[in-house]
């Protein structure tokens, strides 16, 4: 659905060979990604919604297909839910990630996180773990055009010796420039 979305925005701005080109910027992008993470192991990942750290995203939403695509395995991918799914912290505890993100319009922060009592003893947790999706100009984890950019976010922090901060700073302004024609200072 977010291509033929970008496909019709192109149509409506008259900017259809923007639309196209960002397309196929996008798709190459995830095709490299996908030969440079295929022998990667893929760490357990809980991404928490924005209201509460106790909702997480089902294999239904747009955000499972941003974790696989960074080289993660999304531990609720079970969840049956077609929206954001409550979850307890029990269960959170059950599944017990190595990394959680934070959906980039949190209501909350890593800090919040890393000093809930509740999570002491989640890996991601204990470990630090916890990373926050950027919002500077659009929410990244959101399908929007620049979501790629929150895949490439993610596959940094996940698999930061295959696909560094550098790349993902280096493409994410060159996406802007790009697709936006401006240039962002502070990533």
């Amino acid at each position: 659905l977010l291509n033929e979305m970008i496909l019709l925005l192109g149509k409506a701005t008259n900017s259809e060979n923007t639309a196209k080109d960002l397309l196929a910027y996008k798709e190459g992008k995830l095709s490299e990604l996908k030969e440079l993470l295929a022998d990667c192991e893929k760490p357990s990942v809980y991404l928490a919604g924005n209201s509460s750290f106790l909702t997480t995203s089902g294999p239904l939403m747009y955000q499972h297909s941003l974790i696989e695509n960074a080289g993660g395995e999304n531990v609720a991918k079970e969840v049956e839910d077609t929206y954001w799914a409550e979850v307890s912290y029990e269960q959170v505890l059950t599944w017990n990630p190595e990394y959680i993100i934070l959906a980039a319009d949190a209501a909350y922060g890593v800090e919040d996180v890393l000093g809930d009592k509740n999570l002491a003893d989640c890996e991601a947790v204990k470990k630090g773990n916890v990373y926050k999706l950027p919002n500077i100009t659009e929410p990244l984890d959101s399908p929007v055009p620049a979501s790629l950019l929150g895949t490439l976010y993610v596959a940094q922090v996940l698999h930061p010796e295959l696909y560094t901060v550098e790349q993902f700073e280096e493409t994410f302004v060159e996406f802007y420039e790009t697709f936006y024609q401006f240039t962002l200072e502070n990533k």
